[in-house]
């Protein structure tokens, strides 16, 4: 894990290696998990975001405040301008339950040259869905005209994703 700060900021951005899912080398799906930690000092929470080096249209995010408590939810984000549609998601589902859906922007979405989308929309999971499952984390979005999109985090970004969120809110109960 690299860690570099800036007098504003401190974050960090693992790779965790490469992780290779599949058998077949064509079918083989290159897992490199890359987390930040937004961190600004003047700020009441701490930000973390979690995507796939390759897939970045898509990841997870959420915050601890400054006394170490996290929120219950983690929002797993796509960038708008992925599905023509995506101003009309209606829903979402995944791990075989219904889910919260929102559009969300983000003005400060670049940190260092490294860039999150500006514009998503994405869907909420609370804390222990996303710990108690050990796959892959698929979400299908739905819009109101009929059609769906299936996007989908693999585990190695999600359990680093988990670890990163850890560490902010043992670090913020010191």
């Amino acid at each position: 894990m690299t860690f570099r700060s800036t007098a504003v900021l401190t974050f960090a951005v693992a790779t965790l290696g490469a992780v290779t899912i599949g058998t077949h080398s064509a079918a083989a799906q290159v897992v490199r998990p890359v987390v930040q930690v937004r961190d600004v000092p003047t700020a009441p929470i701490v930000e973390i975001l979690a995507w796939n080096a390759a897939e970045p249209s898509f990841g997870l995010r959420s915050w601890v405040r400054r006394g170490g408590s996290a929120d219950r939810y983690h929002r797993f984000w796509v960038a708008k301008d992925v599905v023509p549609s995506s101003g009309d998601i209606s829903s979402a589902q995944s791990l075989n339950r219904p889910l919260q859906t929102s559009l969300a922007g983000d003005t400060q979405n670049c940190l260092n040259g490294v860039c999150t989308p500006s514009q998503t929309f994405g869907a909420r999971f609370l804390d222990n869905v996303i710990r108690s499952s050990k796959e892959d984390l698929p979400v299908k979005f739905f819009t109101g005209g009929g059609s769906d999109y299936t996007f989908t985090l693999r585990r190695p970004v999600v359990e680093a994703y988990l670890a990163a969120v850890d560490s902010v809110v043992a670090a913020q109960k010191k």
